[in-house]
């Protein structure tokens, strides 16, 4: 019995594909500008670091935040003159009902000249045609009011552009501007590493990939509990025969890029 139990688990160690990679970074940023003009501020230093989270390009935005400025203000002001615009046409429609009660109890009478209703019925026209102005008016106000507020935010999505962050615990891997650059849309600024936890991938044979998400995972030799994150259900383009697959496991406490042994049994 103790026979066949060995040559048993000897059959299935013999059936254990091997694989060898690298424990890559989870994710690999290429950022590109997204607004175009002068980089006044860069933390060239900062290339090779792991990011505290600050601001690491700063392309000018001077006249960005003027324009804001001013913008704001003209909105403040349309706001204020709506609400006048508004009660004025309260007030304008009252004159209205006032000028039509008046044509109304005088038109039908005969005790009135012709030349009297006439007059009654231009003031109540005139009343009427103050009224679709001044609505009007508001309507053009509105248009105003949405275009200042597109403007605006417009204006803050540039300037929140021209400002180049890099998320806390990224790895600045390279920075490709300095002071003084003017940039265009599409630049590249710079790339960034995702080192809070590591990416490993495969090429799975065809034979594997039915069993991949249920098989032990052997990392060097040693049993683990990761799992095959993702497969590919398409044959890779270089890898003609294989089958990409990806393993998300935690960040090495050393450095990235060593050359790992996967087992899968």
């Amino acid at each position: 019995m103790k026979y066949l139990l060995g040559i048993f688990i000897l059959a299935v160690s013999l059936n254990a594909t091997v694989y060898y990679a690298k424990v890559e970074p989870y994710e690999v940023y290429h950022i590109k500008a997204s607004a175009s003009g002068s980089v006044v501020l860069v933390f060239k230093e900062a290339e090779g670091r792991v990011s505290k989270g600050g601001i690491l390009i700063q392309i000018d935005d001077f006249l960005n935040k003027k324009e804001l400025e001013s913008s704001k203000k003209k909105l403040e002001v349309q706001k204020r003159s709506y609400v006048l615009l508004e009660k004025n046409i309260q007030n304008s429609k009252k004159v209205e009902e006032i000028r039509k009660d008046n044509y109304n109890r005088i038109k039908n009478l005969k005790t009135k000249s012709k030349i009297s209703k006439d007059a009654e019925l231009i003031n109540l026209i005139n009343a009427t045609n103050q009224v679709i102005s001044l609505e009007n008016s508001l309507q053009n106000l509105q248009v105003t009011i949405s275009d200042l507020g597109y403007k605006i935010a417009y204006l803050e999505d540039t300037i929140k552009k021209k400002r180049v962050k890099i998320k806390k615990g990224f790895l600045i891997y390279k920075v490709y501007v300095s002071e003084g650059d003017f940039v265009g849309i599409g630049a590249p600024l710079v790339d960034a590493y995702d080192i809070t936890k590591g990416r490993v991938v495969i090429y799975l044979s065809s034979e594997d990939v039915d069993i991949a998400k249920d098989a032990v995972l052997y990392v060097n030799d040693k049993p683990t509990k990761y799992k095959i994150s993702k497969v590919w259900k398409v044959a890779d383009e270089k890898f003609i025969s294989s089958y990409r697959a990806e393993i998300y496991l935690p960040a090495p406490k050393g450095i990235f890029s060593k050359l790992m042994k996967v087992e899968i049994k």
